[in-house]
């Protein structure tokens, strides 16, 4: 399953056709990243809190701007940006972001 089984609407793409994956080299088939998650927040905010607490939230969420700003890049480094230095670690912050609600 993807992105930990989080299918809450994402969209993807798997196929098993050997006409689409037999010419792919097979220096150009990498394993998936292994992404460390971070440690879930065990407290839940107090009720005099929320309010801080959404702000924090509003104020870091930035999927969509590391999203926007990888792919842009990958589509800059052209065919081997996607394995940039920077890429990757975009990539790497991205799946923090994903799961930043629930992380804190």
């Amino acid at each position: 399953m993807m992105a930990g089984g989080d299918l809450d609407g994402d969209v993807y793409f798997v196929t098993w056709q050997k006409e689409l994956v037999s010419n792919l080299p097979p220096h150009k088939v990498h394993p998936p990243a292994v992404y460390t998650k971070p440690k879930l927040v065990e407290t839940k905010p107090k009720v005099e809190h929320i309010a801080d607490y959404l702000c924090f939230y509003f104020a870091n969420d930035n999927l969509g701007k590391i999203a926007n700003i990888h792919l842009a890049l990958c589509d800059q480094k052209g065919r081997e940006g996607p394995m940039s230095k920077e890429c990757l670690e975009l990539s790497a912050l991205q799946s923090v972001a994903v799961d930043f609600a629930k992380h804190g």
